[in-house]
């Protein structure tokens, strides 16, 4: 399942899109959910002070961080 996320602090915008896979206990009658397939969280889209930013025009270190914004959402 694709799940999508928004991160907005006034300055940077950005959008965030990810697969999931579904999680359970691992014994019968087990509920199960989604958890977020870590690297397969990629930026969408980028707004830096309003102005639309290719994520792929930044250094590797600046779009891990910007990566990084999207794991304060579940």
């Amino acid at each position: 399942m694709t799940v999508t996320c928004k991160y907005d602090d006034g300055t940077i915008e950005a959008h965030f899109v990810a697969e999931t896979e579904a999680t359970d206990y691992g014994v019968p009658g087990s509920p199960t959910w989604h958890e977020v397939i870590d690297d397969t969280i990629e930026i969408q889209t980028l707004a830096i002070l309003g102005v639309d930013v290719d994520p792929a025009s930044l250094p590797k270190d600046l779009q891990t961080e910007i990566l990084e914004l999207a794991e304060d959402f579940e």
